[in-house]
């Protein structure tokens, strides 16, 4: 549990002559009460000392508990345990002097690795605080240096040579009682005092008690619960200040790099922070006044509706624009197979429909069902891999194909309706017929654009967009199934009577017949009044 005197040296050096080792003279304490209780999952040890203080060491339930706080796990039958039961044998046959030389010899096993290990370290330093009482010889200055191992010290120093120099500022000026720790972890408890300095490398310092002098971190780290003093001050070198609760009369330093007090590098985080604070304040107002706004009002306000009315037209425009530009390249590529889809889309709306729901319904188990049955084969797994992109962009670009399709059968349909507006409409030119259709599919968007612009007609806008979105949907359901049914255009649809013809023996039928037929009718009638 101590340096050798290498390592005691090399500390004096680092610190610049800062710290001079002198005698150290330890003492048991006296053991006054003793309490062993032994179980199937617990095992526990409590020892009262003379003056006053105790220790209480618990394995329960899985957890090994020092005065009530955990510092670790243990496995239950495992070597750890093993070992703390064998040592509580011995603890119930001795008393005082010897127990407390039993306590303070105890090592776990050599076999332990890992948490078991650092737990048993632990275990053996509050052992060993627990028992020895360290006392400085009076009137003499005493350097009490304690280590887990002595070379982590020279690792400490070589790893991080520019530290040489912040230790020997933190070091400078300690008093002749210094109590050193090199990578361990130092608690002091509530009822606990430190007289002296105390210095942590390479560990974590608790304190909740009184430290009666100064407090110096080197890379490591510290606490101050609540409750806590440092009559001195705490100085940090590359550590770090988890909390402070209690109170430090000469204050905190931070000597990372030369960097001086962190009370000052706090102060001028802060007044970075405000800072930045008033600048984004400043440059909302800006923005606030250049827009004419002021308190909420805008003279912008009233025409904002205008504006997004016109931009959603606008949107609704480069849509087409973009879907017309689309098309064309379709009927350049694949004209033919286009009309395919267009007729059987035209003829059957009802079934193609039907297939495109189904389709739509089906895509991702077909997706899933396809990517499972690839990878179980192991020719299929390249193909696999570009199926899972592949399939989704087909399903996609089949569902544009036919709602492009579509759009022109409503083209067309437009052409022959002789609506004013749809004059420019050629049903012989596929791509006029088909931006004609777009437009028209698009119609009740164009119109909830426009009717936004004007107030209170908010429930009226709302109802245009989703009978919009319903028009589309239908149109890409059937469009998706007629590219479906047509093999995406490569297989034609028979009919057993056209359709078009019919539709057009309907639509004209000679007016003169009808009038002539009327007249025929009504002088049979005459003649037969006049019989």
């Amino acid at each position: 549990m101590r340096v050798s005197r290498f390592g005691s040296a090399l500390l004096v050096s680092a610190s610049a002559a800062a710290l001079a080792p002198v005698a150290l003279r330890a003492q048991v304490r006296e053991v006054v009460a003793k309490e062993v209780s032994v179980g199937r999952s617990s095992a526990s040890l409590t020892l009262e000392f003379a003056d006053g203080g105790r220790l209480e060491v618990a394995f329960e339930d899985g957890s090994v508990l020092v005065d009530e706080r955990a510092v670790g796990s243990f496995e239950a039958g495992g070597e750890l345990d093993a070992a703390w039961r064998s040592l509580l044998g011995q603890a119930v046959a001795l008393d005082d002097g010897p127990l407390a030389e039993a306590l303070s010899g105890w090592t776990a096993p050599s076999a332990l690795t890992g948490q078991a290990a650092e737990v048993a370290r632990r275990l053996d330093q509050a052992l060993e605080d627990a028992v020895r009482a360290r006392e400085t010889q009076a009137n003499e200055g005493t350097v009490a240096i304690s280590a887990d191992d002595p070379s982590s010290l020279v690792r400490f120093l070589i790893g991080s040579a520019s530290r040489l120099s912040l230790m020997e500022e933190a070091l400078s000026g300690l008093g002749a009682d210094v109590h050193v720790h090199l990578n361990e972890d130092v608690e002091v408890a509530a009822d606990q005092v430190i007289e002296g300095d105390l210095v942590v490398i390479e560990g974590e310092a608790r304190i909740a008690g009184r430290v009666d002098g100064d407090v110096v971190i080197i890379g490591g780290e510290i606490e101050l619960l609540e409750g806590s003093s440092v009559t001195g001050g705490v100085r940090l070198v590359d550590a770090t200040l988890l909390g402070n609760e209690g109170t430090v009369a000469d204050g905190v330093v931070d000597l990372r790099e030369g960097v001086g007090d962190l009370a000052s590098e706090i102060r001028e985080e802060l007044r970075e922070e405000i800072r930045e604070e008033v600048r984004r304040d400043l440059r909302s107002e800006l923005r606030t006044a250049a827009r004419g706004e002021d308190d909420g009002f805008s003279v912008l306000a009233p025409f904002r509706p205008i504006v997004r009315g016109v931009g959603g037209v606008l949107e609704q425009l480069v849509s087409v624009f973009v879907l017309a530009l689309i098309g064309a390249a379709v009927i350049a590529f694949g004209g033919d197979k286009l009309d395919v889809i267009a007729e059987t889309a035209r003829r059957a709306p009802g079934r193609a429909a039907a297939v495109g729901l189904a389709g739509t319904v089906l895509l991702i188990p077909i997706w899933v069902i396809g990517f499972v049955a690839l990878v179980v084969s192991i020719i299929g797994i390249p193909v696999a891999i570009a199926w899972l992109p592949l399939f989704p962009l087909a399903a996609c670009a089949a569902a544009l194909v036919g709602y492009l399709a579509v759009a022109r059968n409503a083209g067309e349909w437009l052409a022959d309706s002789n609506y004013p507006w749809t004059h420019w409409i050629r049903k012989s030119n596929s791509l006029m017929a088909m931006v004609g259709g777009l437009l028209g599919l698009g119609l009740l968007f164009i119109a909830a654009h426009v009717l936004s612009m004007a107030p209170f007609l908010g429930g009226v806008t709302v109802l245009l967009m989703a009978a919009g979105g319903i028009v589309t949907l239908v149109a890409a359901e059937i469009g998706l199934g007629a590219v479906i049914l047509t093999r995406a255009g490569r297989r034609r649809e028979q009919w057993s009577y056209n359709t078009d013809e019919a539709w057009e023996a309907a639509m004209n039928i000679d007016v003169e017949d009808v009038v002539d037929t009327d007249e025929a009718g009504s002088s049979g009638r005459e003649e037969r009044s006049d019989a």
